[in-house]
């Protein structure tokens, strides 16, 4: 009897240990700081999350709520956050200044800049109402850029707006809540949809691209140039982007059920508003020089028309080497299977 007690705790002990997973080593730490608070964007890093597409390919990662892309680029420059997202013009302006940054992956290649407002004061939807208009804005905000290269689009200087500053987002969204303002600059698939869920007020928005044709590429997955100079650190890295990329692409295969993944993480959301984000993210992932490509890859044409545009309206310093924006080396080819160790 004693002998068949001890063959069955050694049969259990070898059970285990062939089932235990392939991802039980010891999983590499992977701090990765987002642009802003959690909005529907985000759903597909925390898909690869909780679906253990970052467990597959060896990682802990850690997804960080950030306070601006010009904050969070700051970050990334001194590696305090050596991987994080941010706006694309954002980054090229910190290049510019001399930041040690770059993109290593473009998940937003249509910018989602719109004017938004209350649905019952729907002002400005069309260009002859955007003079005048009251524009609420915070300081060092990051849609600057774009609006200024849209309103020289159109033969307009940003003075010919009235800009309404104020201190944070919170009190940018409360200004044209409470009147003060008719509209802010923000991402037409989160924030009016955020707004109303949160205040009740029914909220619209439009375009700039509607427009005005006015689009540059927008979020962008960035590191610090130092970092990933450590071959370690380049493998982690296409390691990450790997599985955020199978992240996206289950997101896109089953939007319903990534949108109740990122309620898990964002309870003030509710189901519609979530899909509402998520839906309207997943317009914006290509431009025509894209199509067909890996996701995340960003072509040289759509960083060229980037910054011609930012550089005619926006007072952006061009750089002869476009390489300094970006590189496409670290993205990992379809179908984005767990990386190899």
């Amino acid at each position: 009897m004693k002998r068949r007690e001890i063959l069955r705790s050694l049969l259990a002990a070898a059970a285990i240990t062939l089932t235990a997973p392939a991802g039980a080593q010891t999983l590499d730490k992977f701090p990765f700081r987002l642009n802003w608070t959690l909005y529907g964007e985000h759903a597909p890093f925390f898909v690869a999350l909780d679906k253990g597409f970052y467990k597959d390919v060896g990682l802990d990662v850690e997804i960080l709520e950030g306070s601006g892309s010009t904050t969070v680029a700051q970050l990334t420059a001194n590696a305090t956050n050596p991987v994080s997202y941010v706006d694309a013009a954002t980054m090229m302006r910190g290049i510019n200044a001399g930041m040690p940054i770059r993109a290593v992956g473009v998940t937003l290649q249509q910018s989602p800049m719109a004017f938004i407002y209350r649905a019952d004061n729907p002002r400005p939807n069309k260009v002859a109402e955007i003079k005048d208009s009251r524009i609420a804005i915070t300081a060092g905000d990051a849609s600057l850029a774009i609006f200024t290269a849209f309103m020289g689009k159109l033969d307009m200087k940003v003075s010919d707006v009235k800009l309404v500053t104020v201190a944070n987002p919170a009190a940018k969204e409360q200004a044209v809540l409470g009147g003060q303002a008719d509209a802010l600059l923000g991402y037409f698939m989160d924030q009016g949809p955020r707004m109303q869920l949160k205040s009740g007020v029914k909220m619209g928005w439009t375009r700039l691209y509607d427009m005005a044709g006015i689009s540059t590429l927008s979020s962008a997955i960035i590191i610090n140039n130092d970092w990933v100079k450590d071959p370690k650190n380049q493998d982690r890295l296409r390691r990450f982007l790997a599985a955020s990329q199978r992240g996206w692409e289950y997101t896109r295969q089953h939007p319903d059920e990534a949108a109740e993944i990122f309620l898990k993480h964002a309870p003030a959301f509710n189901t519609e508003i979530a899909l509402l984000e998520i839906n309207g993210t997943l317009t914006i992932t290509n431009t025509k020089h894209t199509e067909g490509k890996a996701l995340f890859w960003s072509a040289k044409e759509d960083w060229q028309e980037s910054q011609d545009l930012l550089e005619k309206y926006a007072g952006l310093t061009a750089q002869a080497d476009l390489n300094k924006y970006y590189t496409n080396e670290y993205l990992a080819q379809p179908p984005y299977m767990p990386a190899k160790k």
